[in-house]
């Protein structure tokens, strides 16, 4: 597991995982992934990624990748309506 750090202290983890997929059709699809991991206020952020363990050689960079741009914030994101611009208003 490795471990970053970003905004204001924001620390994160890194973990490789793997795990068996059962299919519907009740087929094995071994997958193996990345997940970023963090703790904001009272709760746990996780973004995973995953391919087929033998794609996974080809993808693992790309996968790396997301899951280090993964970024919680504590104040959230503004949506309320005021910040709103509707093409009505033009």
């Amino acid at each position: 597991m490795g471990e970053g750090e970003y905004l204001k202290g924001q620390k994160y983890a890194i973990c490789d995982y793997t795990y068996t997929l059962i299919t519907g059709a009740g087929f094995e699809v071994d997958r193996q992934g990345v997940a970023s991991v963090t703790s904001e206020g009272n709760g746990v952020q996780v973004l995973w990624t995953a391919s087929t363990a033998i794609r996974y050689k080809k993808t693992e960079k790309q996968l790396r990748s997301i899951a280090d741009s993964f970024r919680v914030y504590s104040e959230g994101l503004d949506l309320s309506s005021s910040r709103i611009e509707y093409l009505d208003d033009y």
